[in-house]
Formats: structure tokens, C-alpha cells, sequence
């Protein structure tokens, strides 16, 4: 009876994330990544500042958060330095135009230890269709909001301390898990605060907390089904762990990966997939029985900001050394291995047979998911610098870029999709 109910709220959990083409939460509606089947005609496969852009849209502050699309709105989050204020902004699918901006938290000041690469908000949001739900660091403590989509803030919840103790400490960067009834914070600290919090949707009360490794780790939660059961994944603290979404118990843990990770998990049937990290770097195929779980291949490759893809039969990611890889998922076997241009912060994302991966420094790179070597079909530049991932709503990819204007970074959303002229 409860592995049917646990199942029931997993299809439950993907119809309302899977609407139209939304893209509601992070890693899209399927959690993986992928695009729906009409992304392949619409996207193209080339595109430059006065080619294939829709429109452009300038962003306060700075940020690296991924947007969002809920219906015909894109939400995004900011931090302004010159107001220390942390905002949710909502801009017009259509043609960009900033339709609010909602002020979730004043008095918000980068950390002495922040990392060069973070931003005061780096979570992307989360929504139900009605409600966009925030995670983020406000000084020394993580705070979850529920604001509606006409700009109403819902509830405010602290959810945890977050003051640092000890090393790697970068700031906070991992983005909520939304479930039926709840959202999932991880707050993975080198404390006894460490754990993943499950706030209930309609009142931001807790539901339930489980402990975490007390290690300071950065990775996202992720809702996969693996032999049928619905469970949470999550790397950081030198392991792999699976939980269970209604009560946080443990399903199964197993060591792998680092100290510190970033990425989101990945799987596929029931192979778990994760890659890290900080200090020893490391990528891991994971089989999963029941509950138990056991690594059955691995390499040294360090994919460690971004998270890998999946696509068919093979794992796809590209290391903090600029090195592309296409792994056999089942055993791990190399296929290729490509020197790109990088660095990569910025998640791939899976558009019919081609693979976008944005880069620093604003390039995004268009290559074949193709496991019968790398075949590069397009490198595309816009902007100068790029941290956000690439996503996928209406007939549009939506990148989030900045330029460097004489010192002074300036954000950017753009709409990508096929059309002769910029806007």
C-alpha cells in the first residue's frame, strides 16, 4: 500500500509540473533536463545578437538562478547590491517586457566567504502553477517564500542557521525540491544543522526534517522513481543517499563522490548517477536494488558545478578542465572525450538529439547526443558571461546572460527561436 501511494504522488507530482510547455521548476518538467518533442523544430540550432533572437530584456542586479516559465511569465530572481534587497522578478514570455517586481527580503549582503562564482541568489525557483516558491541565503540563515503568481508573498519561513564553521564554505547554492503538499530545502552545513526540511506548501510550516552529513556541499535534491518507488536523491558529504518523499527516512546510502558536490543527480532505470567535487574529484554509476545501493563503476572525472545529462543509453558531462564526455551508463565505458571551451557552471540541456551547454563566458555550445563521437554543430555567442542554465517554454530557449559594459556587469534575459532578425 505504500509503495502504490508513494507512486500515486510521484505521477501526481509530474502531471502538475508537466503543463502545456511550462518549465516550472528546476531541471523541467520531467526533472531530467530533457524538452519536450516539438523543442527539436522550434529551437535552432544557430543564433548570434542580430540572428535568431526574439527579443531582450535587461536584469537588475546580478544573479545566477535559472529562470522559470509558469503559463505566459517568466520568474527570476535578483540581488541588487547598491539596495541589498533579494526580489522576484516576472517578465512577458511574448516579448520580455517586466511585468513586477516583488522584494522578498531587504538588508541582503554577500557573505565574507561567499565564492567568487556565487551570487546571493543562485536557487532557482520552484512553481505549482499558482505559486513560485524561493529558497535562499539571507545572511546567516536560509529562508523559504511562497509568493503567488499576480506578486502576493504567501508566507516567510526561516528554515534553518546557516553560519559558517569551518572550510568550504562557498554560500549557499541549492535550489528546493517541489512535491505535491511540500517543498524540500536541503541545508547541507558542516553543523548539527545539517538536513533536508520538508515545508508544508500552504503554510511554510515543517513537516518533517532529516539529518544530513555534517559537510557544507551545495548540491540540489531531486525527485527520481527508481524500480517503481518515487525517492529523493541527493550527493554531498562523500556519498550518494536516497530518501523517502512523505517522511525524509533513509532509503538507501552509499559512498561515492566527495566531500562537496554541486551537480544534480541523474539516473536512469536503476542506475544512479552523481559526479564531484571537492577535494577529490569523481564520477560514479550507482545501481540501486531495493534498498541497497552499490557503485559498479567509476572514474576520476570532476563534473563539478554543473550538473551531467542523460540521453538514451549514455551519461553526458563536461568537467571543470573543459573536457567533454559521453560514458556508457550501464558500466561507464568511455565512448569519447573532447577538449571544449569552458569553464561550465551552466547545466546542458536536451533538445531532440542535441545537446546546449552555455559556458562562462556566454558561448553555448550545440553537440550531437550522439555516442559515435563528438559532433559539434554550432557555437553561439550572446553576451560575455553566462552562469544560468538554459530552458525551454513555448517555442523559446531562454538564456539568462550578461555582458561586461566598461567594468559593470549588466544582465540579460533572451528568447531564442527561429526568426531572421533581432529585436
Amino acid at each position: 500500500m505504500i509503495r502504490v501511494f508513494t507512486a500515486l504522488l510521484l505521477t501526481i507530482t509530474i502531471s502538475t509540473l508537466l503543463v502545456a510547455e511550462d518549465w516550472r521548476v528546476w531541471r523541467g518538467p520531467t526533472l531530467d533536463n530533457h524538452t519536450p518533442a516539438s523543442a527539436a523544430d522550434a529551437i535552432p540550432v544557430s543564433w548570434s545578437e542580430s540572428e535568431n533572437v526574439l527579443w531582450r530584456s535587461p536584469v537588475p542586479g546580478s544573479c545566477h538562478a535559472t529562470p522559470i516559465v509558469v503559463d505566459d511569465s517568466i520568474f527570476v530572481l535578483t540581488h541588487e547590491s547598491d539596495s541589498k534587497t533579494l526580489s522576484l522578478l516576472r517578465y512577458r514570455l511574448d516579448d520580455g517586457k517586466q511585468l513586477s517586481r516583488v522584494v522578498l527580503h531587504e538588508g541582503v549582503e554577500p557573505p565574507s566567504y561567499m565564492h567568487k562564482k556565487n551570487t546571493c541568489a543562485p536557487g532557482t525557483p520552484s512553481s505549482d502553477g499558482t505559486t513560485v516558491f524561493v529558497s535562499a541565503q539571507v545572511n546567516d540563515t536560509i529562508q523559504a517564500s511562497a509568493v503567488s503568481v499576480d506578486g502576493k508573498i504567501l508566507w516567510q519561513r526561516i528554515v534553518a542557521p546557516y553560519e559558517k564553521s569551518s572550510k568550504f564554505w562557498f554560500g549557499y547554492g541549492a535550489s528546493p525540491l517541489l512535491l505535491e503538499d511540500s517543498l524540500v530545502v536541503a541545508v547541507d552545513t558542516d553543523n548539527d544543522q545539517s538536513g533536508l526540511y520538508a515545508l508544508a506548501k500552504d503554510s511554510g510550516e515543517q513537516i518533517w526534517k532529516t539529518p544530513r552529513p555534517k559537510a557544507a556541499s551545495y548540491s540540489s535534491p531531486i525527485l527520481a522513481t527508481i524500480e517503481g518507488r518515487p525517492q529523493i536523491l541527493i550527493s554531498g558529504g562523500d556519498e550518494v543517499a536516497s530518501y523517502d518523499p512523505n517522511s525524509g527516512e533513509l532509503i538507501w546510502t552509499v559512498k561515492a563522490t566527495s566531500d562537496v558536490t554541486c551537480g544534480t543527480i541523474v539516473w536512469k532505470d536503476s542506475m544512479v548517477f552523481a559526479s564531484g567535487g571537492y577535494p577529490d574529484p569523481g564520477t560514479y554509476g550507482i545501481q540501486v536494488s531495493g534498498n541497497n545501493a552499490k557503485v559498479v563503476w567509476q572514474n576520476k572525472a570532476k563534473c563539478y558545478e554543473q550538473s551531467m545529462l542523460i540521453a538514451g543509453d549514455y551519461l553526458y558531462g563536461i568537467a571543470n578542465n573543459g573536457i567533454g564526455y559521453c560514458w556508457r551508463a550501464s558500466d561507464g565505458e568511455q565512448m569519447w572525450r573532447e577538449r571544449i571551451k569552458g569553464p561550465h557552471s551552466a547545466s546542458p540541456l536536451l533538445i531532440g538529439d542535441r545537446i546546449y551547454a552555455s559556458d562562462e563566458r556566454g558561448e553555448t555550445l550545440v553537440f550531437r547526443a550522439s555516442h559515435d563521437g563528438f559532433k559539434k554543430l554550432a557555437s553561439n555567442r550572446v553576451g560575455d558571461s553566462s552562469f544560468a542554465s538554459p530552458v525551454y517554454a513555448d517555442g523559446k530557449l531562454i538564456l539568462r546572460h550578461a555582458t561586461n559594459d566598461s567594468g559593470q556587469r549588466k544582465e540579460f534575459l533572451y528568447a531564442i527561436g527561429k526568426s531572421q532578425t533581432s529585436p
